[in-house]
């Protein structure tokens, strides 16, 4: 499941939980592109991965697809998580992004960072 919470005015907040499939990107993207019009430019993400387990395959395609989309998107990327992987596809996640990404295991950091 995918979702976001766009009420910081300073950053958005992107929840991955359990396993993603193609259709859990549908109504999302939708919303997601018009929070990034409303802010117009590249806003922070922080993407919150607690509790994600991972993608179907076609998930994972969807991803990818997503990924390019909002190449452009963040203006820095924030990744909290609480698995060892998790820090594993932030590193893998750079070439896809133009904003800086970095892995974090605790909110209070991963904010601050974001705010930095």
């Amino acid at each position: 499941m995918l979702s976001m919470n766009a009420s910081d005015p300073a950053f958005i907040c992107i929840r991955a939980q359990g396993i993603l499939h193609w259709d859990d990107y549908n109504g999302f993207e939708h919303g997601l592109s018009n929070e990034l019009g409303r802010r117009r430019g590249a806003v922070p993400l922080l993407l919150d991965l607690r509790g994600f387990r991972g993608w179907s395959a076609a998930g994972l395609i969807r991803d990818l697809i997503f990924d390019v989309r909002h190449r452009a998107s963040f203006s820095r990327i924030a990744v909290l998580g609480d698995a060892r992987w998790h820090r594993w596809i932030t590193y893998l996640g750079i070439p896809f992004f133009r904003a800086k990404m970095k892995f974090f295991s605790t909110p209070p950091a991963a904010r601050e960072w974001l705010l930095a």
